[in-house]
């Protein structure tokens, strides 16, 4: 399913660039996403850091030192960082839709991580759903499948 991304992945660290760069176009918009799904209730808590660190190993093959650098990067240019606007316009343009729909999966799982889905969260993932033309239902089922990961 992310067979995009692993590729993209593939080629980017084949290729040689700066130890700062993210490790691609498109996961950094995934990291992105998950990062302000991450703060959206205005904490950022150390479980949803180690969920979403979870995700990065295991959805992108990233190794552990990979995914600590990544999220760290991230979480650094998360104040700088003024919308999202233009990480939803790369999503759009280098993903289908069921990837689009694991990006809606692994966002509710940060957001379920913690126990708690507050009403800044919610809201976020109804406009997460909207911008990435995820509908309801879809959302619902990713949701779903989701909490069964974070139990």
């Amino acid at each position: 399913m992310f067979s995009n991304l692993k590729t993209a992945f593939r080629n980017i660290t084949s290729k040689d660039k700066k130890q700062d760069e993210y490790e691609g176009e498109d996961i950094q918009a995934v990291i992105i996403l998950l990062i302000e799904a991450c703060q959206i209730d205005g904490d950022t808590g150390k479980t949803e850091l180690k969920y979403i660190k979870k995700l990065l190993v295991n959805k992108f093959s990233f190794t552990p030192d990979q995914a600590e650098k990544n999220l760290l990067d991230a979480l650094d240019k998360s104040d700088e960082r003024i919308e999202i606007f233009s990480q939803i316009k790369i999503i759009l343009n280098e993903m289908d839709h069921e990837e689009r729909i694991d990006v809606i999966e692994m966002m509710w799982g940060v957001i379920l991580s913690d126990g708690i889905v507050d009403d800044f969260e919610a809201n976020l993932m109804r406009r997460m759903n909207g911008l990435l033309y995820v509908s309801g239902a879809e959302s619902a089922l990713a949701k779903q499948r989701a909490l069964s990961q974070t139990k």
